[in-house]
């Protein structure tokens, strides 16, 4: 528990001091070029250098990443769908159950706590295990979002922004490179693990305080039970056992430990971004993505730690 809390100490104090810098207005243009430098040259520097560090026959080892991801938020996906039925709620009420507690922030927060838990040898999992939730995550919810305001949007329009997403075209670039079997340079590594690294996920974890806003639990208790569950429970209990029905173990292969730390996340600050682009119930995202944060930060990912690895 000591090392643990030794290495989300840092991550803890950069989310609070982003929920801190909320009430400062005049900050709010520079968080907009901030988010935009996340999106297009952060986040797809850090996937490209993970993916790209590594020949195909070492990627062949965590292959296995992928398939656990996708079983997660395919379990996930589909319980919270009939729950969403069962209850009868709303179009916007059912999209924001079934969207937090599918999708996960294994972007902005999962891979600089896999970074801090793991070290930099974990990062290529992760990244790959970011990007398998990232496109239909993507796909999902800029189609519903867009049904809810009825706003038309063809297949090949969608298919070109997943494409063309920097993070996923990061991937495809650096799967192109260790296919030509020209990974990464061991000094471009280093020079990034030793100067970028840390600065660009010090950012990130900026960027999921400040981007969360502040809103009381009260008011979506049952939401909120239901996406804590999902996430914070039943996706890493998945992927646990889902790691033990593919013969990986958890001390040996580097799948596993990347796997379940993503797999405890709470849900993606992506979804609050898509409730305020589309008009949806901001305060409903809000409120979805905030308290699963701590509740992962605090007791989800430290008990997983504790038990498991």
């Amino acid at each position: 528990m000591e090392s643990y809390l030794t290495a989300v100490a840092p991550a803890v104090a950069l989310i609070a001091g982003g929920i801190a810098l909320q009430r400062v207005r005049f900050l709010k243009p520079v968080f907009r070029l901030l988010n935009l430098a996340a999106i297009w040259v952060i986040l797809p520097s850090v996937v490209f250098v993970s993916v790209g560090r590594y020949t195909l026959r070492q990627i062949s080892h965590f292959k296995h990443v992928m398939v656990l991801a996708l079983l997660g938020l395919g379990f996930c996906f589909v319980l919270a769908s009939a729950l969403a039925i069962a209850s009868r709620a709303s179009r916007s009420r059912s999209f924001a159950l079934v969207l937090n507690s599918a999708f996960m922030n294994v972007s902005y927060l999962g891979l600089p706590l896999v970074y801090a838990l793991v070290g930099a040898e974990g990062l290529g999992p992760a990244s790959l295990y970011a990007v398998t939730i990232g496109v239909p995550h993507l796909v999902f919810g800029v189609a519903f979002a867009s049904s809810l305001k009825r706003r038309r949007m063809s297949l090949t329009s969608l298919l070109v922004r997943v494409v063309t997403f920097p993070a996923v075209f990061a991937v495809l670039l650096a799967m192109l490179f260790v296919s030509l079997k020209a990974p990464l340079p061991p000094g471009a590594q280093n020079w990034f693990n030793a100067y970028l690294s840390k600065p660009f996920f010090a950012l990130m974890l900026l960027l999921v305080g400040y981007q969360t806003p502040l809103v009381s639990p009260l008011r979506y208790a049952r939401e909120l039970i239901a996406v804590s569950v999902f996430r914070l429970v039943l996706c890493p209990l998945v992927t646990y056992f889902c790691i033990g029905a593919l013969g990986l173990s958890i001390a040996e292969d580097i799948s596993p430990k990347p796997a379940l730390i993503q797999s405890v996340m709470p849900p993606a600050v992506f979804n609050v971004i898509l409730a305020e682009t589309y008009g949806l119930d901001l305060k409903l995202h809000g409120t979805l993505v905030l308290y699963p944060t701590l509740i992962s930060v605090f007791i989800a990912l430290p008990t997983l730690v504790h038990l498991v690895f």
